[in-house]
């Protein structure tokens, strides 16, 4: 009879300890600090992406892809800058390209993603994508393409709220109040 009890007390206790890791609440998002602007921000990225010209045709790992799209990027931040918007649209478009290519393997942002053995790297897809998406309907309004720039303005937003699920960066919560305040629409 004794046997049977502590049989029964010992099934208690391991259902009650099931039970209790089943309603454990979820784990937070490994990175819940923000990080400020002068650990990651744009012209960051450009400084660890210079040097040897990535060339995308022959882009083969990721590296590669994020290498290439990074440097079209800046290509076309100085187009833009410069006011050649027709080139500048060609070349955001390229850094989409290749951004999107790589955003079907990783979907996430890193404020260090490991590069190789020793060597960590600001790694902002979403974020690249969603200031590519911002320029390019800014370039768009310039040419009088008001829908075109809002449906761009609208692939931003969702890029930089990919970006901030992973990664919280002030570069990335100052893009998105950027772009909320063109799409006076949407909710904030």
């Amino acid at each position: 009879m004794l046997a049977l009890r502590l049989r029964v007390i010992i099934f208690l206790l391991a259902l009650m300890g099931f039970a209790g890791c089943a309603t454990a609440p979820p784990s937070p998002p490994a990175s819940q600090r923000l990080i400020p602007m002068k650990e990651a921000n744009l012209e960051m990225v450009f400084e660890e992406n210079e040097g040897l010209e990535s060339n995308p045709q022959d882009a083969k790992e990721v590296r590669d892809f994020y290498r290439a799209g990074v440097q079209k990027k800046a290509l076309a931040e100085k187009q833009f800058q410069e006011k050649k918007y027709q080139e500048a649209m060609k070349s955001y478009l390229e850094s989409c390209d290749l951004l999107s290519t790589l955003l079907q393997y990783i979907e996430e942002d890193s404020a260090d993603y490991p590069l190789f053995e020793g060597t960590q790297i600001l790694f902002f897809p979403n974020l690249l994508a969603a200031d590519n998406h911002l320029k390019m309907g800014k370039i768009q309004k310039i040419l009088g393409q008001e829908d075109a720039a809002q449906r761009n303005w609208k692939r931003a937003l969702f890029f930089v709220r990919q970006s901030l699920r992973s990664e919280r960066t002030e570069w990335g919560l100052a893009l998105q109040e950027e772009i909320l305040s063109l799409l006076p629409s949407l909710p904030k």
